[in-house]
């Protein structure tokens, strides 16, 4: 059978977060749902870890009080993208999101770190654009170069990108 005559499920967010509640998906399994396709990304080698571990505590030292550092926790973005950035920035403390997860616009910052999924983490910069994310950083580990993203659009594009 060829590619071109399969035909793809998209998943709106409230049914990917049915079939996580259900427990279809392993518990160790890193999945997202980006553009309403459930994705599966890698496991975290150590200068993933490392370089996240690192970013936390520089980020927390830059942004101060009154902010929280979250990482890889549930971003909403929109009906069909629930992502997972590496780290999240978001004003106020941690009890303020134990009733809900927040949204794409009120992130401050959301950092993805790849060193094997450039492409998506790339392709998820449309998506947060989209969502309303002030800053993205796609930082590429094996290029050893961080991409910064700002002034968001709604039609999937960061009007600048350095």
């Amino acid at each position: 059978m060829h590619a071109e005559a399969l035909s793809r499920r998209h998943f709106s967010t409230a049914e990917f977060e049915a079939m996580v509640a259900a427990g279809i998906f392993r518990s160790d399994e890193h999945i997202e749902l980006l553009e309403g396709e459930v994705v599966m990304s890698p496991p975290q080698g150590p200068e993933h870890a490392g370089c996240t571990t690192v970013m936390v505590e520089l980020l927390r030292e830059a942004y101060g009080p009154g902010h929280v550092i979250r990482e890889a926790k549930l971003l909403v973005v929109d009906g069909e993208s629930l992502p997972e950035p590496d780290l999240l920035v978001l004003s106020g403390g941690p009890r303020d999101w134990m009733v809900r997860h927040p949204r794409a616009g009120e992130a401050r910052l959301v950092v993805e770190a790849s060193w094997t999924s450039q492409p998506v983490d790339r392709a998820k910069a449309a998506i947060y654009a989209k969502g309303g994310v002030a800053v993205y950083w796609h930082l590429d580990l094996a290029a050893r170069r961080l991409y910064a993203h700002t002034k968001p659009h709604g039609d999937g594009r960061y009007e600048l990108v350095h």
